[in-house]
Parts: C-alpha cells; structure tokens; sequence
C-alpha cells in the first residue's frame, strides 16, 4: 500500500507510519509539505491514499483538496485534531472522504483508513447507467455529466449521490442510504448535510433548480431521479 503524508510534524509521520503498517507491513509512505511536489508526488507514485494534516502553516489544506480532486479520486483523509465543525464540512465538502483524528486508538484509525480504501476501490459489478437527451448527458462510468454540450464538473461524493439516484432510478432512495453510499455505513450525519448536496447537484443539472424536474423530493423519506428528457420518451443509452 502507498500513502503520501502531507504535513511538517515527524511525530505525526511516525505515528501514521507505525498505524498503518500494522494492517499495511508492506507500506511505502511518502511526506512532502510543498503544495506542487505534492501535486507531482500524486501523479508519479499514485498513492492509494493521501493525508492531509491540517493546520500546517505553508498548506492550504482546501486548495489542495480542490488540486487532487482536479484530476484523481485517490482516497483523500484529513488528519486534525481540531473540533472544528465548519471546517470538518468544508473539507468533506471539497472532496475529502473523511476526517480522522490522530489521537485515535490504533485499531480505530486503521478501520477508518480501511473503510475509506475499501470505498474508494472501483466496484466492477456496480450497476453503471447512462441517461440522454438534448439537454442532459449522465455517464456514471467515467464520471462526466454535459449540459447543453457543456461538461459540467462533479465533486466525487457529488458524483457517488448521483449514480447511487440513477441506479434507483424512478424508485425513492431514503436520506441514510445516501448517506452511506456516499460516506459509508459508519458515517452519521444530519440529513441537512445531504441537503446541501442535492441542492448543488440541482444547480449544476436543472434549469430552474428551485422546481427540480430531475432530483425530486419525496418528503419523509428521501429523494428519487427521474431521466431528464424533452418529450415523453425517455432513452437510456447503456446499463452495464
């Protein structure tokens, strides 16, 4: 297993090194706290998952998350002592898949990253579909959303909603099923944080994101898609 530590404390490195080596004896683990080695340490030795700490002074944890998830969906964990709940969102928000605190116990911490790897690995018999009409083109396999020709960006977990919606397609999927497909079944959230999400995939997808045509709200029990199309006939183009 490969992962490359972002941050300027060796307790720190020393720690997750000895964690991790535990479940992972074969481990290869990289450190750089320099933003572009970073950037370049990604693309060469494609780690399996990357961490952040957070706090360190000459990292901006944020635009870095915003960097990696550019062009990789690498398993991304912040490490932070912090009870900061803002940021703790924020950086789920922007394409980290968990937040774990170092101070865990040793066998907690290695579920976690395990849980985290075991998510981010690609899933071959998931059901994979693929909705078109003129307006809206979803492929769920590569990941690319076009509106109006024009491709539209997609957070990974904003991705992981919208395919585990497609899959369902026409049937309700409850607030805790997206929940844990999005952060997996350990993960507890108020059902107000998806709401953000949502809204942001309305944004991205409808033309009037305040009268959803496409993400509907089943209320009391969660949220259900319907394939956008312009006339009564609907196409999907591929189900695999």
């Amino acid at each position: 297993m490969k992962a490359l530590l972002v941050g300027d404390s060796e307790d720190l490195a020393q720690t997750v090194s000895l964690f991790l080596r535990v479940r992972w004896p074969e481990l290869s683990l990289f450190s750089s706290v320099e933003t572009r080695e970073v950037i370049e340490l990604v693309y060469r030795e494609r780690p399996d998952v990357v961490m952040l700490q957070h706090g360190v002074a000459s990292v901006d944890c944020f635009d870095l998350i915003t960097q990696i998830r550019s062009f990789t969906d690498v398993a991304i964990i912040v490490l932070g002592r912090s009870d900061d709940v803002i940021d703790k969102v924020k950086v789920l928000e922007m394409g980290a898949d968990d937040w774990i605190s170092p101070s865990s116990m040793p066998m907690e911490f290695i579920a976690k990253v395990n849980a985290v790897l075991r998510r981010s690995l690609p899933r071959s018999n998931e059901r994979m579909a693929c909705f078109l009409n003129d307006e809206v083109s979803i492929d769920c396999a590569s990941h690319e959303v076009c509106v109006l020709g024009k491709q539209v960006k997609l957070t990974p977990i904003e991705c992981k909603i919208l395919c585990r919606l497609i899959s369902s397609e026409g049937r309700v999927v409850s607030c805790t099923d997206l929940l844990h497909c999005a952060w997996g079944p350990d993960y507890r959230a108020d059902p107000e944080f998806l709401k953000k999400y949502i809204y942001r995939l309305r944004c991205k997808l409808e033309d009037d994101h305040g009268n959803p045509q496409i993400i509907i709200t089943e209320r009391g029990m969660g949220y259900s898609f319907v394939a956008p199309c312009n006339s009564d006939q609907k196409e999907p183009i591929s189900t695999r």
